[in-house]
């Protein structure tokens, strides 16, 4: 097991470890409903390491090929994404974001999980060099609504990055406009030893380290799918709604995701809710059932601190899809109401 390369530094700020694809991390450091709330009210900063986080330089339509989203025609310094990788069946490899550096050059971030699995498929699928950076640096995301009241105006725009830059008076390899929660955010690649100074110049101004399991509850609410739990290589982009291709060009996966739009598909991603009071919370892969019918199951679910309910996602045969109305969930042979809603929910 790997484990974050801050761990001794979390451990002091008071950090709750846990195991999450293959790295000891911090999953907490008070309760993950405070930590949760500091993103939506103020902000709050996260340890990233464990995502994969790779170079990739070469022929541009070797690389082009590769992903699912169009990367020429995005100037330099703008990150492409989410787009994903998909296999022959266009089911995801992964889901990533890609960050162009110029025209045959540029940086992914991947799912921790598939790090090596991605390494190996881009080798094995094109000539490209690709240079594994993800234990040269380390990863910070700091997300909030009050970013810019306390850290000050950013120039970038979203989705927009710049490399061997200063942030906080350090010099970092990369600063992007992004996060993962749905408000706004920085994430900085540093390396390990900037990356400890800046963590306690964080806190020292006020802001609260927060860990995995809040990360994972903002997502939720914003109805952003994990890897391993809500797609997989057996999910492709349309079951998922996750619209992160682009027709206009050729890639791998491409003819059986085109052949799945024309012949239609047996099941859609869905967001649930459940009623408030009840704090009960489903397992993947928990069956939904519409009037007694078996109708999907689901894939994340999570007691929302915001919106003090428990939230959800999962899969439903498309004729079940009853946007705004009610189907059961089953949980230790007991059935409850959710009501079919679109993402995001708040």
């Amino acid at each position: 097991m790997f484990v974050s390369p801050f761990h001794d530094l979390e451990e002091k700020l008071g950090a709750n470890f846990g195991e999450f694809a293959g790295w000891e991390m911090p999953m907490s450091f008070t309760s993950y409903a405070e930590e949760h709330m500091s993103v939506r009210s103020s902000v709050a900063f996260f340890n990233l390491s464990h995502m994969g986080r790779l170079r990739v330089k070469g022929n541009p339509k070797e690389f082009e090929m590769l992903v699912a989203k169009e990367v020429s025609k995005t100037n330099s310094g703008n990150m492409i994404g989410p787009t994903a990788f998909l296999n022959d069946k266009a089911g995801f490899k992964d889901d990533v974001m890609v960050y162009k550096v110029s025209e045959n050059e540029w940086l992914i971030v991947t799912n921790a999980i598939n790090r090596e699995k991605i390494v190996n498929w881009i080798k094995s699928n094109s000539n490209l060099d690709v240079d594994d950076l993800t234990f040269k640096y380390g990863m910070i995301a700091i997300q909030g609504r009050k970013l810019e009241e306390i850290l000050g105006k950013n120039e970038l725009k979203p989705l927009e990055f710049k490399l061997n830059t200063k942030f906080m008076g350090y010099d970092v390899f990369l600063v992007s406009k992004s996060g993962w929660t749905g408000e706004n955010g920085l994430e900085v690649w540093v390396t390990l030893d900037i990356g400890r100074q800046l963590i306690m110049d964080l806190v020292k101004i006020g802001i609260k380290p927060a860990g995995l399991i809040a990360r994972d509850s903002l997502r939720q609410e914003m109805g952003f799918v994990l890897y391993g739990e809500d797609i997989d290589e057996t999910i492709t982009p349309v079951e998922a709604r996750y619209w992160v291709f682009s027709l206009e060009k050729d890639f791998i996966g491409k003819d059986s995701l085109v052949e799945r739009i024309k012949s239609g598909i047996e099941k859609v991603r869905i967001g649930f809710k459940m009623k408030k009071g009840e704090r009960i919370i489903p397992r993947h892969p928990s069956k939904i059932y519409s009037l007694g019918n078996e109708a999907g199951y689901v894939t994340s679910s999570t007691f929302s601190p915001y919106l003090n309910r428990v939230i959800g996602m999962g899969y439903v045969n498309p004729k079940y899809f009853y946007l705004g109305y009610n189907l059961a969930v089953e949980i230790r042979s007991k059935q409850y109401d959710i009501k079919i809603d679109e993402f995001p929910f708040i």
